[in-house]
């Protein structure tokens, strides 16, 4: 919608003799008010879409369970800082929560890591359930995933 050259307020392209505003003659002087076409296709031989791939959430939410310690599903979803936090998180939780179970309670080296590594685990399936089933899930770059 044009808008008055003097007085910046949105004005139909009828007033174009006065504005309705400010009085201000010719308000739409030296303005056009051409249309263009929003509804049309976008060619997808264009060589700007020709090499490009989707981000999918059933990937994402596979690379969560299998790798998901090392944050592989955020880095997929192009999410790399949360990647880089996920990775360093959960080694530092695992290390952590490994040595306060292993050696102050004497509960054995494998189980007091072990432990620590299934509830990391079960975070990561519980995240990559959420990317599978949230829908309008957008990826880092701001994009829709399918």
């Amino acid at each position: 919608m044009p808008v008055c050259k003097n007085c910046g307020s949105r004005i139909s392209k009828f007033d174009k003799d006065m504005c309705p505003v400010c009085g201000m003659t010719s308000p739409l002087e030296g303005v056009t008010s051409e249309t263009i076409e929003i509804t049309s296709e976008i060619q997808l031989g264009n060589h700007e879409f020709k090499n490009y791939r989707f981000t999918s959430r059933l990937v994402t939410c596979l690379l969560f369970v299998f790798l998901g310690i090392f944050g592989a599903g955020f880095f997929y979803a192009k999410f790399k800082k949360a990647g880089i936090i996920w990775l360093i998180g959960n080694l530092v939780f695992i290390g952590a929560l490994g040595a306060l179970l292993a050696f102050p309670l004497k509960v054995g080296i494998l189980w007091g890591f072990l432990i620590p590594t299934f509830a990391c685990y079960f975070i990561n399936i519980c995240c990559g359930l959420f990317f599978l089933l949230k829908s309008n899930l957008k990826d880092g770059n701001g994009e829709f995933m399918h």
